[in-house]
């Protein structure tokens, strides 16, 4: 490799706040064009098990942040919450951050409580843009920050210095109103299709791997035909049905062509994204002879419940399409394109993983994720990995084999009778890992022996 400042490195992380891996094709979805993710795909290295483990709305650990691996509801005791980012800056490296911002809604709590983390960055700007279904999609928030960064790269790659630059898009919004051509991208399918039969959830294609039967012509209903609306009344119909999305008590309520209604909306944005990603992964690759950059793509939490099947076990918040999340790993110097990895990975891991690209690895703590570039290269075995999750409702266990949640339930603020009522049958569910994707059929009744494995290392995590 030759190139002006080939040994100065540059590492790119492009995050989304929201993005679920089951609406990418390679992540196994049949029919939402996502091009560009899928292209990145077939360069780099995609880790399948990629899962984000600290989903609570508030006291979130933010572990791409600090590197934690086990969110603090489950110990008594405080962690390091230092960010990766000043540890780079204390060994020379420059970094900048560009985030994302709605011009209508400005900056949300989530940005709002990662800001001291944005102010350890040497340099942070804030790219504004807007959402809506008559907004030019080269106004969308998404389309103004990959044309921000793809204006500022030639003076990153030039820059002498090792730099860490994070691009941060918030993703798919909670309403997820994209620009005309893409909210209606997918609307066609769904009212040629009409009622579906959402119990049947294998013939659902919306909602990943599990999506192989379309419907053919002999199956199409005969009595249903697409709306006869106008453009002011098809925008509102649109408007109503993003909004779901915001308002998650009424998605019990809701038949199942609804529910597909609402699922194409938030289909187009997701199009939308890898649409403006592609542009920048294009410049990107550009400098792929000539300088050594890592691309790491990711997101810190999925999707809403509307994307997942309707289960009989209460939603946590810590389901399939809300829990898994697209992990893509990019060097510029390694020629293992096209690969996937099965291990169970996590946010924690990237702090790790990029601070020993840079060579100026984290002090070793057995509270931190693991070195994924170890895992690429098979530099040395891993022990089996266990995931701690959190979210405002349960807290979480994830194996290989099974994945273990609980209520987290304050008995203390139930009275005795109360108390006695909490049986395991409200608080506790378990599922089948691989073979059970969608965390679908709930067996912790089935299997006792399992369930009381993993309550006993919760107890154990909560005495360390």
């Amino acid at each position: 490799m030759t190139g002006t400042y080939s040994d100065m490195k540059k590492a790119f992380i492009v995050s989304f706040e929201q993005l679920p891996a089951c609406m990418l094709g390679c992540y196994g979805h049949q029919w939402i064009e996502t091009p560009n993710f899928d292209r990145l795909a077939s360069l780099s290295i995609l880790f399948d098990q990629h899962f984000a483990n600290d989903l609570r709305t508030t006291q979130n650990s933010f572990p791409w942040w600090t590197g934690k691996t086990i969110p603090d509801v489950f110990e008594a005791g405080e962690q390091n919450s230092a960010s990766f980012i000043s540890h780079l800056k204390t060994k020379g490296v420059k970094s900048s951050l560009l985030v994302e911002s709605d011009s209508q809604t400005g900056r949300n709590a989530v940005d709002r409580s990662q800001a001291d983390f944005f102010e350890e960055f040497d340099q942070v700007e804030t790219i504004v843009g807007k959402n809506g279904f008559k907004v030019s999609e080269e106004k969308t928030p998404v389309a103004q920050l990959m044309q921000a960064a793809i204006e500022r790269l030639p003076e990153w790659m030039e820059d002498s210095h090792e730099q860490l630059i994070w691009i941060r898009s918030a993703g798919v919004p909670f309403s997820p109103l994209a620009p005309e051509f893409f909210s209606t991208l997918y609307l066609d399918e769904v009212l040629d299709q009409g009622d579906t039969e959402e119990e049947n959830f294998d013939e659902v294609n919306l909602v990943g791997d599990h999506a192989e039967h379309s419907l053919s012509e002999e199956d199409e209903p005969s009595d249903y035909s697409e709306p006869d609306l106008d453009a002011e009344d098809w925008q509102e119909l649109i408007t109503v049905v993003a909004e779901l999305f915001t308002n998650p008590e009424e998605l019990s309520e809701l038949d199942g062509h609804e529910r597909q209604m609402a699922r194409a909306i938030y289909a187009g944005y997701v199009t939308l994204l890898d649409q403006w990603f592609g542009r920048f992964l294009d410049r990107m690759l550009d400098y792929a002879e000539t300088h050594s950059f890592l691309l790491i793509v990711t997101a810190a939490k999925g999707g809403n419940a509307l994307l997942g099947p309707v289960r009989q076990a209460e939603n946590w918040g810590l389901f399939e399409e809300m829990s898994h999340v697209p992990l893509f790993i990019y060097d510029s110097r390694n020629e293992q394109q096209g690969n996937r990895r099965q291990f169970l990975s996590q946010p924690a891991d990237l702090p790790v993983s990029v601070s020993s690209w840079f060579g100026k690895p984290l002090e070793k703590d057995p509270s931190l994720g693991n070195n994924l570039l170890d895992v690429i290269l098979d530099r040395m075995a891993f022990p089996e990995p266990i995931i701690y999750a959190a979210s405002d409702q349960a807290i979480a266990l994830r194996s290989t084999d099974f994945y273990y949640l609980r209520l987290a339930i304050n008995r203390e603020s139930f009275d005795s009778e109360e108390t006695e009522m909490l049986s395991d049958n409200l608080t506790t569910q378990l599922y089948q890992k691989p073979m059970d994707r969608w965390d679908v059929y709930e067996l912790h009744a089935q299997l006792p022996e399992v369930v009381a494995q993993f309550s006993s290392r919760l107890e154990q995590s909560k005495k360390r």
